[in-house]
Formats: structure tokens, sequence, C-alpha cells
């Protein structure tokens, strides 16, 4: 078989055959179909001033580059968006990747196309410190642009879509790292704003990229059950039908298996096997009313069981996202779980297009209904991002923000807040109000008084008790689980820790100036603005900060002010940091890191023992006391419950790899309980050239499984992904954690 053969076998083998190539007619017949009096000669300029912008420009499947924007516009009409988006979707590109300015947009199609390819525009003529201060930054500019015009959003999913549909042209490297970003990004902004069209299709490409061996094992053992489950899917639907009928409810019943990305992470959280899980069905009534929705709930549970504590009446509390539905885990007579939804067709098409069924056009004019809920949203979280300058800190509370699993909780007031799943009444404080949070000493939660790091639950009401005495401190970071309240409390906790330093520095900087006999009376505040600009020092009071923080000594920090011919000599304890320094220096240079810090290996390093990062792990170096920096792995969750301030952290990255290197990981891994599984797993990591200092396996009666305990020493990053891509190989295999 010809390569260029095995590749689209391999295509259509895992699910990504060519996407079909949409044409200028294709979106304007859909256009049309939403938009019968529109613009559509509008529609046709932004289209030719985007095909001549592109033109000669190539994707990396070898088709003409137009195609892109094409698809992209087509998605937008087809989720019946105004014409000044699905314009949009044609010019989202021209910007970045052609020689047009904004201007040009503005002054040709309006400032509010001009304004949304704006906001999806990347940040290209400015220079970074890293692919991850870049990365920051552009989030940064596309939270603030879609907390102004939600348009630029729907017109970045659109795109993120098109883009995951034709990922295969890329390299596998780039194809994980755009996937891993569109699943903690871009899927959770499209289920935040409603658009599970959106976010389904996100989910399911990502899925595919990142586990395609799970993908298509799990694709096959469906396959396996398709006659069962389609079996089952049009009884029961029958009987939901007949119940209907029979109880003059108009409505409509649709069927389907959960989504895999769904039914994958099921499986990963009960660690089980498709076997072990039942309620992967799913049903939906539609019905015309609101009482109709509650009728069809009675009906469903006076003819089948309920599984207790399955019951969630969105309805009555709709989700952050304005989501309504009944959701209701009945049990069929064979003892099958199945799940029912129950909403009226209004609601389905809100949970269906979000905050695009929010709109109608009309009369050439884009008339809000409602989205105004979802704009609110994206302020709060730009307006809490603002103060937020470390990078790392910045995409953990970005990403953090955009988790899905929630609860809902009341005020005393029965106002609902939407808080993440885990929250406690501190997270609620801080929800309220900043200073609120702060102040925070006890809660009453259901009239009961509880302590701040209890557990909140849906449908507790919660009242905060304050106390102007109060501060927040470095505990409360084990307390709160929201992003923003752990920013909040962090921003506290580093300005104390600033002025703290700021005080300390201007005593050291006097202290010093009296030793070289300086009258404090000629150093004033002018004197020192005028000196300490040459020294890169904006304010007086970073100097002082600068000096209490250690990053400039009181020796040098004096030195502008001395009387010319003044010998500035070291002070005994700067003496004694030059001598260590020289002496770390030593060490380091030899025996040899793999981390480089600032460019330099002349710096003492150690890997932190709570995370134990391996040679390819994303890294960050705090300066330690005594001990040089320390490396953490990024999402090292002991790192980010201390609050460690911006001016001890340094960057750091790895060295070129050597052979000497070895570095040891703990996995805990979880299987089938059956007779030859520990040869198996110890065979699947030795077939990788993998040592194992220390293997422990016990096992769960209850829950039929297997429990594997390992110490594995590997070289890379990538060494560890071989070992565990040799372990799902294992029949059984269910799933592991990765410990330290």
């Amino acid at each position: 078989m010809a390569l260029r053969d095995q590749l689209s076998a391999i295509k259509e083998w895992a699910g990504f055959a060519k996407t079909k190539n949409h044409s200028y007619e294709d979106v304007e017949r859909v256009f049309l179909g939403n938009h019968p009096d529109a613009d559509t000669d509008y529609l046709m300029r932004a289209y030719s001033f985007a095909e001549k912008a592109h033109r000669g420009q190539t994707r990396k499947s070898g088709d003409p580059y137009i195609i892109h924007p094409t698809a992209v516009a087509f998605l937008l009409a087809e989720r019946k968006l105004d014409l000044e988006t699905v314009a949009a979707g044609f010019l989202h590109d021209v910007v970045e990747d052609c020689e047009v300015e904004i201007s040009q947009l503005e002054s040709e199609f309006g400032p509010g196309l001009a304004r949304i390819v704006d906001g999806v525009t990347k940040i290209g003529k400015v220079r970074f410190r890293d692919k991850n201060q870049a990365q920051a930054e552009n989030y940064r500019k596309m939270i603030l642009a879609m907390s102004e015009d939600i348009r630029v959003l729907i017109v970045k999913l659109a795109d993120r879509c098109h883009n995951m549909q034709t990922l295969y042209h890329l390299g596998e490297e780039k194809r994980r790292r755009i996937s891993q970003e569109t699943l903690e990004i871009f899927t959770p902004l499209a289920h935040r704003i409603g658009m599970s069209n959106f976010k389904l299709e996100l989910e399911r490409l990502s899925f595919r990229y990142l586990e395609p061996e799970a993908f298509a094992d799990l694709e096959s053992q469906l396959a396996v059950r398709e006659k069962t489950n389609r079996n089952f899917l049009e009884n029961t639907s029958r009987d939901i039908e007949s119940l209907m009928e029979e109880y003059d409810v108009k409505g409509h019943v649709s069927s389907r298996i959960k989504s895999h990305h769904s039914i994958y992470r099921k499986m990963q959280r009960k660690k089980c096997t498709l076997d072990g899980l039942y309620d992967y069905y799913a049903f939906r009534i539609l019905t015309h009313s609101v009482g109709d929705c509650y009728k069809m709930f009675g009906l469903l549970h006076s003819k089948w069981r309920h599984i207790p504590g399955r019951i969630k009446d969105f309805i009555a509390t709709p989700k952050s996202n304005l989501y309504q539905s009944i959701h209701t885990t009945l049990i069929a007579d064979q003892g099958q779980p199945f799940e029912v939804q129950v909403r009226t067709f209004t609601m389905h098409r809100i949970a269906e297009e979000g905050v695009a069924a929010h709109w109608t056009y009309k009369n050439g004019k884009l008339l809000s209904l409602g989205k105004n809920h979802f704009v609110s949203w994206l302020k709060r979280v730009a307006d809490e991002q603002k103060e937020v300058q470390d990078t790392d800190e910045f995409l953990e509370t970005i990403k953090g923000q955009l988790q899905t699993d929630e609860i809902l909780v009341f005020t005393p007031n029965s106002e609902i807040k939407t808080l993440p799943k885990g929250a406690t009444p501190l997270d609620f404080a801080y929800h309220i109000h900043t200073e609120v949070g702060h102040q925070a000493v006890a809660a009453k939660v259901d009239g009961k008084m509880v302590p701040l790091r209890s557990q909140l639950q849906s449908g507790s009401i919660v009242e905060i008790i304050t106390s102007n005495s109060q501060t927040p401190n470095e505990e409360w970071l084990q307390y709160v689980v929201s992003p923003s309240a752990k920013s909040k409390i962090r921003a506290w906790l580093r300005a104390k820790e600033r002025e703290r330093a700021t005080d300390m520095g201007r005593s050291l900087f006097e202290r010093e100036l009296k030793r070289h006999k300086v009258s404090l009376k000629k150093v004033t505040n002018n004197v020192i603005s005028a000196a300490i600009k040459d020294m890169g020092y904006k304010k007086i009071e970073d100097f002082y900060a600068a000096v209490g923080f250690g990053n400039l000594t009181p020796n040098k920090a004096v030195r502008p002010f001395l009387p010319e011919g003044t010998e500035s000599n070291p002070t005994a304890e700067e003496v004694r940091h030059n001598r260590l320094q020289r002496a770390f220096q030593r060490i380091s240079r030899k025996s040899k890191t793999m981390v480089l810090v600032r460019g330099t290996s002349d710096v003492l390093v150690n890997l932190a023992k709570c995370c134990n990062p391996i040679l390819g792990d994303p890294i960050i170096g705090h300066i330690t006391k005594g001990k040089g920096v320390m490396v953490h792995k990024k999402d090292c969750k002991t790192l980010q419950s201390q609050n460690i301030s911006t001016e001890r952290k340094v960057e750091v990255a790895w060295d070129s790899p050597s052979d000497n290197n070895v570095f040891q990981v703990a996995i805990r891994v979880y299987t089938e309980d059956r007779p030859g599984m520990i040869a198996d797993v110890t065979a699947a990591i030795s077939n990788t050239q993998t040592n194992m200092p220390n293997l422990n396996a016990t096992t769960d009666q209850e829950k039929s499984m297997g429990i594997f305990d390992i110490v594995l020493q590997v070289k890379t990053l990538d060494h560890f992904k071989k070992v565990i891509q040799n372990l799902k190989k294992v029949k059984g295999f269910l799933g592991y954690d990765r410990i330290r």
C-alpha cells in the first residue's frame, strides 16, 4: 500500500475524513435562510476582501487559505449569527496574516466588524519572554475584547472548531498542544456561554487527538454493543411516547448514547470499564410549556423507579449559562439505568445555541434579548485579571475560572450565587465582595454556625459574619477552591509582603547611609527620585522594596548618594553572601544540574520533593533561603498553596539531556482484578527498559479492582509517557494517577 493510501486509511479509521470545503454561495444560502431580508452585498464585499488579502496563501493541507475563513463564516451562518459576525468570519485572519490594518476594516465595513476582528487577532508585534507569556497576554486581550463584544468569542470558537476539524495535517506534538488548549480554554468557554453544539464538537475532537487509543477502544466497545444499545433506545423511546400520548402531552422524544468524552471521563472518575458503567443512555423530551415539563417529570417517576440524589431541577434554578431543564435518572424494568432531560422547545434552543439564541436580526439591526448575562460574567473575569501580573498565576486562574463543575447556593435575600464544586463559605464571601472576604470570620449555613473551611452543598443558604479587625492569612489559601478568591488573597498577602519589604528596605538604606556618615537630611525624596531613575526604578517604593527583598544590597543602594572619592566597602554580611555565592557556583559546576536558571547553570538548584519534576515537565523556580532555587512542576498543588512573591520567582528551563540523569516518579495504577495482572503490568513497564525500584500491589475486593503503587526511574517526560502508553495497552487497565 502506498504511503498516501496508508495515511488516508489511518485518517478514515480515526474519523478524520477530509472536511468538506464550503463556498461563498453555501454561506449566503444558509445565511439568507435565517435572515431573508439581509444585505448580502455587504457579505459579498467581505468575502471578496478576504479572498484578495489571502490570495497566494495556502494551509498545511495545500488547500487555498480562503477555505478556512469561508468555513468559519459557514459555521457562524449555521448558528444564525448576524450579518457583521458572519462577515467577520470571512475577515477574522486578514489583520494577523496579511498586510491589512484595523483602521482599513473600520473604514470599509464599520466599527462593529473591526472590533470583532481586532478581538480575535493575536498580539503579533510585541516580543515576549516565552510562549507562556505570549499565551497569557493573548488570552488577556481576548477576554477583554469578549467582555466588550461577546461576538468576539463566538467567532473565536468557530475559528477553533474548523482548525480542530483539520488538525490532522499538523505534527503530533502541535496537535496535542492545540487539543490540550482547546479542552482547557475553549471548550469551557463554549459551555459558559451555553453553545453546547460547539462544546461537544471541540470535546470530541480534542479527545480523539489527546487519547487516540482510548478513543478507538471506546468506539470499538460501543460498536460491539450497537445492536443492544439501539434496541434499548428505540424501545424506551416508544414507551415514553406512549406515556405522552396516553396523558395528552404534546412534544418530541429523542435518544442518544452520551458523548465519547463524557463516557471516558466517567470511566476515569469511577476507575471502571465500560462494563461497569451503566448510565450512558440519554433521552430528551421537548414540550411546549413549563407545566408540561413538570407533568412529564411526574409521569416518568410513576412509570419507572428513580435513583435518589440524581434529580436536578434547572428550570427552577437555571445554570449560570442560562441552561434550563429537569434531569432525572431512572431504572428500566431490566435494571438498566438511563437519564432523561425534560425541557421546552425554547429552552432547548437556548441549550444548543446559548448566547446566539438571545439575538434576533431585524431591519439590519442586531437586537440583544439577553446577552447581558453572559457579558457581565466576562466583564467580571476581565476585571479580576487586571491585577494579576504573574504569567503562571494568570494562566492558572483563567483555567480555574472556566471549570464547569458548579454548585448553586443562596444569600439570605434568596439571590442565587454560582460557585465551583467544593467551594467553602470563604469562596462565597469573596464572590460577594473582596472586602467581605478579607474580613470574614465565620459563616452561617442553613442557620448553623460553621467554620470558613466547611464545604458547601448546592441549595445551601449562606450568611457571612465579618469583623473589621480580621485580615487574610496564608492558611486561607488552603480553604478556597475558586481561582478568584485565591487571586484576591494572594494579592492582599503580596501587598502586605511588599509593604514590609519597603519598610525594611528604607530602614536598611538609612542605616547604610549613617554607616557612611551621610546626613539623612541631605538625601531627600527628590534627590532619591532623581538618582534611582538611572538604576531602573520608577518609584521610591520600588527602590526600597528591592532593598528589602534582597534584590539590591544596601551597599549598592547608597553608592549614588556618597560624596565623591568615598570608598563603598561591602559589609561583613555581603562578604559572607559573596563567598556563599561563589561556593554555590563551584558546587553547581561540579555537579551538573538539568535546570538552567536565567540561561545559566551556575546556581544551586534543587528539585522539589513534593512533585518530583522530571525532564520535560513544565517547571517554575523560586528562590529559597539556604537552598538556592527550588524547582517545581508548574501545576504543583503544594506550590500553588504557598504565597510566593513575584520577586522570588525566577525563569527556569530544562538543560540538554544527559544519559546519566535519572528521575524518580511515583504512580498509582488501577486495573481489573484478574489472574496474571501483576505479570502483565511489570512486563509492560520492563518492555520500555524502565527500572522499578519499588512496586506494591493490593486488591480492592469491593470494587474488584487491582491497585499498584509503583516507583519508576525515567530519563525524560517522553520516557514516562512511553511507559504510560504501554500500560494502557494492558488488558483491564482502568487508569493511573501520578502521585509525585
